[in-house]
């Protein structure tokens, strides 16, 4: 059964996977930060928040959109690109993925 009685072969799904870093991270940049003598981020975790609806368009034809949000990717490294920025700014992932079958 679906999520409504009217689509009984949709589906609704959401997630959240939370990452944390070993405190002998968080303790090498603390270490890193003081001998550098400027303020760098601290890695601890990161957090991923998802959700999904699968919806079943005709018998053979599945669309489903999927959102996705990522709190400290990497654990709030720093941006390897543009170090002067900081830490990587957290990301938002916006996806579709459509199946027909024969």
């Amino acid at each position: 059964m679906g999520i409504w009685k009217e689509r009984p072969d949709d589906s609704f799904g959401c997630a959240a996977v939370f990452s944390q870093l070993s405190p002998s991270i968080s303790a090498l940049d603390r270490d890193m930060a003081f001998f550098a003598g400027e303020a760098l981020p601290i890695r601890t975790y990161e957090l991923a928040l998802e959700v999904t609806y699968q919806a079943q368009i005709g018998p053979s034809w599945i669309v489903q959109p999927d959102f996705q949000y990522i709190f400290r990717p990497g654990g709030g490294v720093v941006d390897p690109v543009s170090p002067s920025v900081g830490r990587i700014p957290d990301a938002a992932v916006i996806g579709l993925r459509t199946s027909i079958s024969f």
